[in-house]
C-alpha cells in the first residue's frame, strides 16, 4: 500500500513539474480515455440488454401466441385466476420482462383472429395476466417510446382506461405523443371518443391510416356523423379524410353534404367528393357530375370518369364515348376506354367497335385495357383483377 502511495506522490510531483501545455494535453487525454471507456461500457450494456430482449421475444412469442389463442378460442370458460395459474404452470412466474413477448403475442391473436375482443375468455386473459396494469404503468413511464407503445397497445387490444390517464398526453407539447394519444383516445375512451376531431391538428397520411383502423376496430357499428366535419372543418386535409370515411363506410347521411362540396374552391377536395358520390351509389347525381366534366381540371375529370363507372347506371355510355374521343391525355383516354369496357353489354359492344376502327396508337391503349396483368382502380372495382375485397381499407 505504501508503494502505491509513493508512486502516486512521485507521479504527482512529476506532473506538477511539467509545462502548462503538457499538463493540459495529459488532462485531455485522460478525460477522453475515461469518456470513451464509459461510452463503450454503455454501448455494451445496451446491446446486451437488447440481445436478451430479442432472445426472450424470439423464444417466447410463438409459444405465448399458441397459449393465448387456445384459451381465448376455447369453448371452456376460464377465470382470471385460471389463466394466471395456467401461465405459471407453462412459463413460470409472471415477471415484468415477460410482457416484452406477452403483449405483442396478444396483439397478434387479436389481429389474426376476428371476434377475439368479444370472446368470453378475452377479459379473463386481460385480468389474469394483468395486461391493463402493465400498460397503465407504461403510460406513467418517463420514456416517450414506452408511452407511445402503451397507447398503441391499449388501442389495438380494445382496452379502456380512465380519461385522466390519457388526457394529459392528448395535450402534450410533444407533437408525436399528442397525435398518437388523440388517435388512441378513440379506442380507449368511452367518454366522447371523437372530441379531438374538433381540434386544429391536421392529419398526415400515416395518422389517417391509424384513425381508419380505429374506426374499423372500435366504432364500425356506431360511427359519428362525418358530415359534421365535412361541413364545418376549415382544414382541407380533414375534409378529404372525412369524405373518404363517409364513402368507405357507406354513410348515406353525409351524401347531401358531399354533394355541396362539389362547389369547393380546392380541386383536390372536389375530386374526393366526386369519387365519394360514385362509391355511395348516388345515381341521381350522375347528370350533375357529367355537366361538370368539361369545366373541371384533369384530376377531377379522372374522378368523374371513375364515379360514372362506379355508378354504372347504363345511361352515360354516350358521355364516356365523347370523353374518350375528345381526350388529349393518353391516361384519361385509357381510363375512359376502361369505363366503356366495363359499362355492361353496350359498353363492351362499343369497345369492340373501337378495336376495329381506331388507329394503331389508340389500339395499343385498348389492348392495355384488356390486359388483366395491368391493374387499375376500375379493373379492381369491377372484379377484372385477380381479386377484390370490398372490406379492404382504401389507400390514402
Amino acid at each position: 500500500m505504501t508503494s502505491i502511495i509513493d508512486y502516486a506522490e512521485y507521479w504527482w510531483f512529476s506532473f506538477s513539474s511539467y509545462p502548462l501545455v503538457v499538463k493540459i494535453a495529459i488532462c485531455v487525454i485522460v478525460f477522453s480515455s475515461a469518456v470513451t471507456l464509459l461510452l463503450m461500457a454503455r454501448i455494451f450494456i445496451v446491446r446486451r440488454n437488447k440481445k436478451r430482449k430479442r432472445e426472450i421475444i424470439t423464444r417466447l412469442r410463438p409459444q405465448l401466441f399458441s397459449f393465448l389463442r387456445n384459451i381465448i378460442l376455447s369453448r371452456d370458460i376460464y377465470t382470471g385466476e385460471d389463466v394466471h395459474t395456467l401461465y405459471e404452470q407453462q412459463f413460470g412466474r409472471l415477471e415484468k420482462r415477460a410482457y416484452l413477448s406477452l403483449i405483442p403475442a396478444l396483439e397478434d391473436v387479436v389481429f389474426q383472429e376476428k371476434g377475439t375482443l368479444d370472446s368470453d375468455n378475452y377479459n379473463s386473459v386481460i385480468i389474469g395476466l394483468k395486461i391493463n396494469k402493465c400498460l397503465e404503468e407504461r403510460l406513467d413511464s418517463s420514456s416517450k417510446r414506452m408511452q407511445l407503445l402503451a397507447l398503441q397497445a391499449l388501442s389495438r387490444l380494445g382496452l379502456t382506461v380512465a380519461d385522466s390517464k390519457i388526457l394529459p398526453y392528448a395535450y402534450s407539447n410533444d407533437k408525436v405523443l399528442r397525435k398518437e394519444s388523440r388517435a388512441s383516445y378513440m379506442g380507449v375512451s368511452n367518454n366522447n371518443p371523437f372530441k379531438f376531431f374538433d381540434e386544429e391538428d391536421t392529419f398526415n397520411e400515416w395518422e389517417e391510416i391509424n384513425l381508419m383502423q380505429q374506426f374499423e376496430m372500435h366504432h364500425k357499428d356506431h360511427l359519428p356523423d362525418f358530415s359534421k366535419w365535412i361541413r364545418y372543418s376549415e382544414d382541407d386535409e380533414k375534409i378529404k379524410f372525412f369524405i373518404r370515411q363517409a364513402a368507405y363506410f357507406n354513410q348515406q347521411t353525409a351524401l347531401s353534404t358531399i354533394v355541396a362540396i362539389l362547389q369547393h374552391d380546392d380541386y383536390r377536395v372536389r375530386k374526393e367528393a366526386i369519387i365519394a358520390i360514385g362509391k355511395l351509389n348516388a345515381a341521381d347525381q350522375e347528370s350533375k357530375l357529367i355537366n361538370l366534366y368539361f369545366s373541371q381540371p384533369l384530376v377531377c375529370q379522372f374522378a368523374i370518369i371513375e364515379a360514372v363507372s362506379f355508378l354504372n347506371t347504363g345511361n352515360s355510355l354516350e358521355f364516356l364515348k365523347n370523353a374518350y374521343e375528345l381526350s388529349g391525355n393518353p391516361d384519361l383516354k385509357r381510363l375512359s376506354a376502361e369505363a366503356i369496357y366495363f359499362y355492361g353489354d353496350q359498353g363492351r359492344e362499343l369497345f369492340e367497335v373501337l378495336l376495329k376502327t381506331e388507329s394503331a396508337a389508340n389500339k395499343k391503349i385498348l389492348e392495355h385495357v384488356q390486359n388483366k396483368l395491368i391493374t387499375s382502380t376500375l379493373k379492381t372495382f369491377h372484379g377484372f383483377a385477380k381479386s377484390y375485397d370490398q372490406n379492404v381499407a382504401p389507400g390514402f
